[in-house]
């Protein structure tokens, strides 16, 4: 396929009415003619044929892109939510101490699991 062809982009219709009147609309035009005609609107369907899975190859290759950048996001965001976890659970630990220095030490746990999740380099607000 050449590379113009490959770039094209074709609207598919969603709707299960919208492609039964498409194929209820190429069977109309492969059953009427003569012969010859029908050779014509053969060769013809086959190039809609090959039009339309290039559109499928390139959606499914868009399609396959967007779950790979989704599926990196989600382990991150996993990632992210059970760091938030851990620091709950050492301010938790905090709040539950009944001496000063467990509670500043719990807190220093969680600062310490709150800065190892912070990319380097990262700036700091202030």
């Amino acid at each position: 396929m050449s590379e113009k062809k490959r770039k094209r982009r074709m609207t598919l219709p969603k709707k299960r009415e919208d492609i039964e009147k498409v194929v209820e609309e190429v069977a109309e035009r492969h059953s009427h003619g003569h012969e010859h005609e029908h050779e014509h609107h053969h060769h013809h369907h086959h190039g809609d044929v090959d039009e339309l899975l290039t559109v499928i190859e390139l959606l499914l290759d868009s399609t396959n892109a967007t779950v790979k950048v989704l599926d990196s996001k989600v382990k991150q965001q996993a990632n992210e939510i059970a760091t938030i976890y851990r620091v709950l659970a050492k301010i938790v630990e905090a709040c539950m101490s009944s001496d000063e220095e467990s509670k500043r030490s719990k807190l220093l746990e969680a600062l310490k699991i709150l800065g190892a999740s912070i990319p380097a380099g990262a700036e700091s607000p202030n």
